[in-house]
């Protein structure tokens, strides 16, 4: 555990949803005093010429602004808001005509809340297969039009954001008669591209209805929430009186259709469910709503910060969006790939106990787990490439909370807990062992061209990527992203993908292979590599870096140690060198450092142990530059 790892293990904590702002707090406040609570307690009927000034001295109209502004930001025609998204859906299903056993297409990879709206509503959830990218597998959506033709509605989950292939799906809903809702709890800011209008639109337009989510954990928190959005005057009439308008008090709605002819006609045939939003749920959300677009940029930061750290695990694979699709990522996921499910479990218990909470999809208790879902289904559905896919997926929570330092963590985390994971199924080290001597430098060289083909293979599985991991992690303690980097003996690019992983992009290497330099040179993470051989002169003038890092170079005494001199002469007075020493070699290296400090040349940082390899055992050693 690193020394910043102790400091923040608890960091998890941060996770709470977002704080409400003062002045949702102090309009709470007001409403409190006065008992203006119910949506409807206010004597204004509000036309079609009201504006939302015109309601400004009526105390219980926050609900009704609400609605307005909602709409606004969304650019649907009507808003309903009610007391969640679950609601929301319900209201949807009935609103489409839903009777009594009618089939309900939707996704296998949602929340529970999504078929168990369905069973609310009367309906029988029939389920649709979803891709490594989470998104609903087109061919086994045309697979169940055809099986169900019975089946007309389909209400499209943006499940934790990933927005399938709308346009595809609306197409085959619109071939076959199906009414679509989208389920748009965690795409609430997300964007896709319109080729009609040739510009970029919010998520939510291609189905009749939208349904959005303001429980604790999305973007607008009121601890639970949801609105019915629409452009149709006949589903926006009927949501408005189910949610719990009665006798004319459709009147007090700003987003509704003028029409009253339209409510009065339908209104005694539509249940009052009650699923009104309240006023005091409104209140806190207004103030939201402005904060929307730095909250989105926010998240996208936070994801895209810690989904970079990830890509280098071997293990781990991070779906990407739809090139048309611009997401909101308050969350993110992977998928574990060539790991057991034992091995999947251990993940999310080892790294639980360090304090990144990580769910597994596919767990016995989860409920965005299609198995779990036993109430909707009297056999449970076959759904073979569903239930592979979640079994290895993972979940993890984004907070606006988190800063620079916790994402790192967060990531360095994972990491370090999948390489040790990987590493201890294998038990030898190296698959032919290590030479411990080379006769002359022309050995080195053909060692390591031959080597290249497997090279990080076999250093993915011997876990020596946790040595490099921790070295790129304890960098970002010490080093800007900014400052100029030399990876010693870089190889095939293994530590210079780390590095780059946490955003150190001035990376330079410099290698005597080659085939490695070649190799390394595909990543496109180094700003220069070259070749180049310890102990000779090297091709840098004096103070050209800010850093110098090193790991496996210095062992086995292969290395002379005239080298030193060079590399003080390329580092920058007060400049940094991070280098990882084999315990075995007796202090060979480390007695000459010592020598440098003596004379006032080096001063030392710091000297860790840090081992991966049964073989063998490592120190980090990081001595500054003093003049």
């Amino acid at each position: 555990m690193t020394p910043k790892e102790k400091k923040i293990l608890n960091f998890t904590k941060k996770t709470h949803p977002a704080p409400i702002p003062q002045e949702g707090i102090e309009q709470v406040v007001k409403l409190m005093k006065t008992g203006h609570l119910f949506r409807y307690h206010f004597d204004a009927e509000i036309c079609e010429e009201t504006i939302p000034s015109d309601l400004e001295n009526e105390p219980a109209t926050e609900v009704a602004k609400l609605e307005d502004e909602f709409s606004c930001y969304t650019g649907h025609k009507y808003v309903i808001a009610v007391n969640s998204c679950g609601s929301a859906l319900f209201l949807s299903l009935k609103a489409a005509g839903l009777q009594h056993n009618d089939k309900v297409l939707t996704n296998a990879f949602t929340f529970t809340a999504v078929p168990s709206s369905i069973v609310h509503a009367g309906g029988i959830p029939t389920y649709v297969e979803c891709n490594r990218q989470y998104l609903v597998d087109i061919d086994d959506f045309k697979r169940k039009i055809q099986a169900n033709p019975d089946a007309k509605f389909f209400i499209a989950s943006h499940m934790r954001g990933y927005v399938s292939e709308m346009e595809t799906l609306k197409a085959l809903c619109d071939e076959a008669g199906i009414y679509l809702i989208e389920d748009c709890a965690h795409s609430l800011g997300a964007k896709w591209y319109d080729k009609k209008l040739g510009q970029d639109k919010l998520v939510g337009h291609h189905g009749q209805i939208a349904c959005f989510s303001t429980q604790s954990y999305k973007l607008l928190n009121s601890g639970e929430g949801g609105f019915v959005a629409t452009d149709d005057d006949k589903m926006a009439a009927y949501c408005i009186l189910a949610a719990g308008s009665y006798e004319k008090l459709y009147k007090k709605h700003l987003s509704r259709p003028f029409d009253d002819k339209l409510f009065e006609a339908i209104k005694l045939s539509v249940p009052n469910f009650s699923l009104r939003m309240n006023n005091l749920t409104a209140a806190i959300l207004r103030p939201q709503i402005p904060m929307l677009e730095e909250r989105i940029s926010a998240y996208n930061q936070r994801y895209k910060q810690l989904a970079n750290i990830l890509a280098t695990a071997d293990n781990i694979d991070i779906p990407s969006s739809l090139e048309s699709v611009i997401p909101v990522c308050d969350s993110l996921q992977f998928n574990l790939i060539n790991l057991t499910t034992k091995q999947a479990e251990k993940l999310i218990q080892d790294t639980s106990e360090r304090g990144v909470k990580i769910q597994l999809f596919g767990h016995k208790d989860n409920a965005r787990y299609f198995k779990n879902w036993q109430y909707s289904f009297q056999e449970m559905p076959v759904l073979k490439q569903t239930d592979e896919i979640v079994c290895f997926a993972c979940d993890l929570k984004l907070s606006l909370l988190f800063d620079t330092n916790d994402i790192d963590l967060m990531g360095y985390i994972i990491k370090d807990t999948l390489y040790k994971i990987v590493a201890a199924e294998n038990e030898v080290d190296y698959p032919t062992g290590l030479v411990h001597h080379f006769k002359n430098v022309d050995e080195v060289i053909s060692k390591y061209d031959n080597w290249v083909s497997n090279y990080d293979q076999h250093h993915h599985q011997n876990g020596w990527k946790g040595l490099l991991n921790h070295v790129a992690y304890t960098s970002t303690s010490y080093l800007n992203e900014d400052d100029k980097i030399l990876d010693i003996g870089c190889g095939t690019g293994l530590l210079g993908k780390e590095l780059s992983s946490y955003r150190f992009k001035n990376l330079n290497g410099i290698d005597i292979s080659e085939k490695s330099l070649q190799f390394a040179e595909t990543f496109n993470i180094y700003k220069g590599l070259s070749k180049a051989e310890l102990g000779k002169t090297l091709d840098f003038e004096d103070n050209s870096f800010d850093a110098l890092v090193s790991c496996s170079v210095f062992t086995r005494q292969q290395i002379p140690l005239n080298s030193f001199e060079e590399l003080i002469r390329i580092l920058k007075p007060k400049g940094l060198f991070l280098l990882a020493l084999r315990v075995e070699d007796n202090d060979f290296y480390y007695n000459r450092l010592k020598k440098y400090y003596v004379d006032g040349v080096l001063g030392e940082v710091f000297k860790t142990r840090f081992s991966v390899l049964s073989s063998c055992n490592h120190e980090l050693v990081l001595v500054r530059k003093l003049a």
